[in-house]
């Protein structure tokens, strides 16, 4: 699932994103036994875009989403919320995670802001 929120989403290209994964889902054959969707937002824009990759253990039919916030049903396999992906990043998501079961560690960040991301200055107002 591909965040598709204004701030992360579509102000950082999820739209072409969303063209990399399908060729690089194609490229692996992987088209049938994956889904590629729309989400509005996983609650982490300042670690945008953000993709959720996640392996249904269940033949049963999941819930519709990308709807609303992200909700996951049960019960699921590997699963793992990449931050900051761009075109470099869903390769290496795609071979390792969607085709080998095998999360890329490096790619996800602790919920909060990143070393790199501009801190505003905190000023104390005591009198």
């Amino acid at each position: 699932m591909i965040c598709r929120g204004p701030e992360c989403g579509d102000r950082h290209g999820s739209a072409a994103l969303h063209d990399v994964f399908q060729a690089q889902l194609a490229a692996h054959g992987a088209q049938a036994h994956t889904e590629l969707t729309w989400q509005s937002c996983f609650g982490r824009c300042t670690q945008g875009p953000n993709v959720l990759v996640r392996e249904i253990l269940t033949c049963e039919t999941a819930p519709t989403l990308g709807t609303g916030f992200a909700t996951l049903p049960g019960p699921r396999g590997t699963t793992a919320l990449y931050n900051r992906v761009d075109g470099q990043r869903v390769a290496r998501v795609v071979s390792a995670h969607v085709m080998g079961g095998q999360i890329v560690r490096e790619y996800i960040e602790r919920p909060g802001i990143h070393p790199n991301d501009p801190v505003a200055v905190r000023k104390d107002t005591e009198p």
